[in-house]
């Protein structure tokens, strides 16, 4: 299990170098206390239960910011898991959903 100061870390890594690339045309915000990273208002990337980087994307994202941010991980080696869907519980914590069987 990751530590949240290691998630931060590796979150403001992320961050930082998200800073520095134009594929975020929309702009990055680092939520430290949501342990989060939103994309302009179309995409969430943080930690999920099982510790893995989770990326999930508003239904109406366009396909084309989408294929740069993919890129652009893929590019730079980060290693993440795609959701379909996500909601923020009552501790203000991201919880990732899919409609996809669990697998075992």
């Amino acid at each position: 299990m990751l530590s949240s100061e290691e998630k931060l870390s590796r979150l403001r890594s992320l961050y930082d170098l998200s800073r520095e690339s134009d594929e975020f045309e929309d702009g990055v915000s680092f939520q430290e206390d949501m342990e989060a990273l939103v994309l302009g208002n179309w995409a969430i990337l943080a930690y999920d239960e099982m510790d893995d980087l989770a990326l999930s994307f508003h239904v109406e994202s366009h396909p084309i910011a989408v294929a740069k941010l993919t890129r652009f991980l893929v590019e730079h080696d980060v290693p993440f898991v795609l959701y379909e869907a996500f909601r923020v519980n009552d501790q203000d914590e991201i919880v990732f959903e899919s409609d996809l069987p669990a697998q075992e």
